[in-house]
């Protein structure tokens, strides 16, 4: 369950980093310019990703949506606390948001595949920076290097 939830937040962030790097090159480009409308779509249809994963809504709690991370999170919480071995229908249900997860993953990269080499191709001949896909081996070493950051607190000089 602990990597299920790895994979969930490393998911989200290469999706929203695709998200974020297409609305920032758009932003850069005309409004008539056609590689600008092909930016602005695919930053759509990673945030449509997204919030098949997390929840979106504004309001929290009280607009009761509840996504994979969501109901992951809930699970993780009924089997930590309670103290005998995690119950047959609660194994299962972790397999059955993970095989939702890997889907949703894979639609992500169905998408990426397709539209990326072309927008990059389009956004290298305007001198722009191309987009890339964040790999998980990459997101763990980000993760692990701001962890240890954090774990290191701040450096304060003496006198």
């Amino acid at each position: 369950m602990h990597k299920l939830l790895g994979h969930i937040s490393y998911a989200t962030s290469a999706i929203m980093s695709v998200r974020d790097e297409a609305a920032s090159r758009a932003a850069k480009l005309k409004e008539s310019d056609s590689l600008r409308a092909r930016l602005q779509q695919l930053s759509q249809q990673a945030d449509s990703l997204r919030s098949k994963i997390v929840a979106t809504k504004e309001g929290g709690m009280i607009t009761g949506e509840e996504r994979i991370r969501e109901l992951l999170g809930k699970l993780y919480g009924d089997v930590n606390t309670y103290e005998g071995r995690p119950s047959d229908a609660q194994v299962a249900r972790t397999a059955a948001l993970g095989h939702e997860l890997e889907d949703i993953i894979v639609d992500f990269r169905k998408v990426t595949d397709k539209e990326l080499p072309a927008i990059n191709a389009g956004l290298r001949k305007k001198k722009l920076e191309p987009i890339a896909v964040l790999s998980e081996a990459d997101w763990e070493k980000q993760s692990q290097d701001g962890a240890s950051a954090r774990a290191a607190g701040p450096a304060f000089e003496r006198d």
